[in-house]
């Protein structure tokens, strides 16, 4: 009977290797082999294995018993996690394949112009003291994924050990095949950093439906420097009778960095008229706060155009305090401001990048081949 009870296993021998089994002869000893599945049947022997129903009630009883347990264990977890509402069924849960060691860099931040924010804030967490499983957490995870996605594809999960060795998890990044968060890249191995979350080490997976390699599309964004590579890009191969080598696909005209950024430098300084206050005008906006809401680039009083006040340089305890607006020291004029405007919008649109300063890029500012659908009508311009 196999261990499981289920099955009970005849084995139908010819009578020579009956005897041989009775005389521990080397044709026995090949005939345990052959039933153990060591070995391949010889010629001389002659015998089948026959697998029938085993009417066994302990074999029954062992099943029903599992399977009560499981039961028991769903409903455990939707009264622990009762926002989820009823499990998906463990058909969908297999689904979802496990690429261990695997991160998807960023959830994504995109234009309002779509409306929504592709995963973003959404998460499920367990505690450490909750003594849920990983099995469980993908159930758990599958479920969440299911209800905030019409045909999720991908959640990704995060193993969270504090430094007694218990284990909470962490499930973000809900996606499918239409969101805007494929734009970033996928990390395997993932690169290791300390946490900040008060847990001593993490490990990362992705699970994707289907399996298989996991391939997101690469975010095609403008194509220009950006953060701290832009200002020099600027400086030495705008308006230079003999840049460096290195400028020369900046330079070319087909270029995104001739289309959306050198307009605006160029009216910079036709306006400004001095290296050292167009220098000063960049510095401020490439610290200016900007996101991919582009409200601050886009409205009527934005961070090119807004002037400080005293309120704007002064904290509330009585300090003084940076300006974050450029209106005092950038050009004025609408047909320049609306340059500058274009040029933000291609720098958060370009491709994702991450350094010790932040992110750059990753914004969805221009309509892209790369993606299904239209979602915006012009390059790089406030609508």
């Amino acid at each position: 009977r196999s261990s499981q009870h289920k099955y009970t296993y005849i084995m139908k021998v010819s009578r020579s290797a009956f005897i041989a089994l009775l005389a521990g002869s080397t044709n026995a000893h090949q005939a345990l082999r052959v039933l153990s599945g060591e070995a391949p049947i010889p010629a001389e022997f002659s015998f089948s294995i026959q697998r029938i129903e085993s009417n066994d009630p302990l074999a029954k009883s062992s099943k029903t018993s599992k399977s009560s347990k499981a039961e028991n264990r769903v409903k455990d977890l939707e009264k622990a996690f009762p926002c989820l509402g009823s499990l998906v069924d463990q058909t969908v849960v297999d689904l979802y394949v496990e690429l261990d060691d695997t991160f998807i860099r960023e959830q994504g931040l995109v234009s309002e112009a779509i409306g929504e924010y592709a995963g973003q804030g959404t998460f499920l967490r367990t505690d450490y003291d909750q003594d849920v499983t990983k099995s469980e957490m993908k159930k758990l995870c599958a479920t969440k994924c299911e209800q905030v996605l019409d045909d999720c594809t991908i959640f990704q999960m995060a193993e969270e050990f504090n430094a007694e060795g218990d284990i909470r998890y962490i499930c973000s990044g809900f996606y499918n095949k239409d969101s805007i968060a494929a734009q970033f890249p996928v990390e395997n191995p993932v690169k290791q950093t300390i946490a900040i979350t008060g847990s001593v080490s993490s490990n990362f997976s992705v699970f994707q439906k289907g399996g298989g390699e996991l391939v997101l599309p690469k975010f095609k964004g403008c194509d220009v420097p950006v953060g701290d590579d832009l200002a020099p890009v600027i400086f030495d191969c705008v308006g230079v009778d003999d840049p460096p080598a290195s400028c020369a696909p900046f330079l070319k005209q087909d270029s995104d960095f001739m289309k959306y950024i050198v307009p605006s430098v160029a009216c910079t300084f036709a306006e400004l008229g001095d290296s050292t206050k167009v220098a000063k005008c960049l510095s401020c906006l490439a610290k200016a706060p900007t996101n991919c809401v582009s409200d601050s680039i886009c409205d009527k009083v934005n961070v090119i155009n807004k002037k400080c006040t005293d309120a704007d340089t002064c904290s509330a305890s009585g300090q003084d305090k940076e300006c974050v607006t450029c209106g005092s020291l950038c050009p004025e004029s609408k047909e320049c401001v609306s340059k500058l405007q274009t040029a933000f919008l291609c720098q958060l649109g370009a491709e994702p990048k991450f350094d010790s300063n932040g992110q750059f890029g990753s914004c969805l500012n221009s309509d892209r081949t790369d993606f299904g659908s239209n979602y915006l009508e012009d390059d790089y311009q406030c609508l």
